[in-house]
């Protein structure tokens, strides 16, 4: 049986990448860049180092990159199935939810509903939210941030309508969801309100419109001028106001005229 002496055997299987025309300092310097040592600026000073180095980045440095992104896309598939596999790592704390609720309540102003996930996601970016959504017994929390929005127009209009904004949801996905629907019903109620007032406040000025035009024909019928009938009856004793109650003339001209005629 005989020896064989290991460094005479051939590194056929080395993974080692230095250069073979490298000299034995470059050789050194070469080994210390595997190793992970980073030359500082000072030491770059010297262009036999800053050249070395420079060739070991430009055969390493398109590996390593791709080496890190595959890294980071591992890390993050790593942690989106263990936020599937654990919701409770992720959560919302409490005033997080009640912006959520705030953010719902915006449709009042708005007027345009978005998914509940996208209103959590702004919250949480770059994180796996869906176990968020449908984590169950969420209830109470959504009530607590209601009710620390009870200063939200939306909430303040429902009540003043009779039907104040109700939180019976379990999940946020849901919850969210009914808060957004129930502010843009409280929105629609509240612009058929503005228009059915608007409306009356028009009827009544063409009533009051129809009256005086009315009571005008009325005096011309009597083959008498506006003019005229508002002296008659000023000089009857009636007020201003009285007056044009009675001809459809402004209370303004009723004065103007009793001014121009001395009574």
């Amino acid at each position: 049986m005989f020896q064989l002496d290991e460094y005479e055997l051939p590194k056929q299987f080395s993974t080692d990448t230095t250069p073979p025309d490298l000299t034995k300092m470059d050789v050194h310097f070469w080994g210390m860049f595997q190793r992970g040592w980073i030359p500082s600026a000072n030491d770059l000073q010297a262009h036999s180092l800053k050249a070395l180095h420079g060739r070991y980045k430009d055969l390493h440095g398109r590996d390593d990159m791709k080496t890190a992104i595959a890294d980071k896309l591992r890390a993050e598939s790593a942690i989106r199935r263990i936020a599937m596999q654990n919701p409770n790592r992720i959560s919302l704390n409490q005033s997080q939810v009640t912006l959520a609720v705030k953010t719902s309540l915006d449709v009042y102003h708005t007027g345009e509903t978005q998914p509940s996930i996208n209103i959590v996601r702004d919250l949480l970016p770059g994180k796996e939210v869906k176990p968020v959504m449908s984590r169950p017994q969420q209830r109470k929390r959504m009530k607590k941030a209601l009710k620390a929005n009870a200063s939200h127009p939306a909430v303040i209009t429902a009540v003043a309508q009779g039907n104040p904004i109700r939180m019976d949801a379990d999940t946020l996905s849901s919850g969210l969801m009914s808060l957004q629907n129930a502010a843009m019903v409280v929105r629609k109620l509240n612009d058929h309100e503005q228009r059915l007032a608007d409306m009356e406040a028009r009827m009544k000025e063409l009533e009051a419109f129809k009256a005086s035009t009315e009571k005008r024909h009325a005096i011309e019928d009597a083959g008498q001028t506006p003019e005229q009938r508002v002296i008659e009856l000023r000089k009857q004793g009636l007020g201003y106001k009285a007056i044009h109650s009675a001809t459809g003339v402004p209370a303004s001209t009723v004065r103007d005229m009793c001014k121009r005629n001395s009574i």
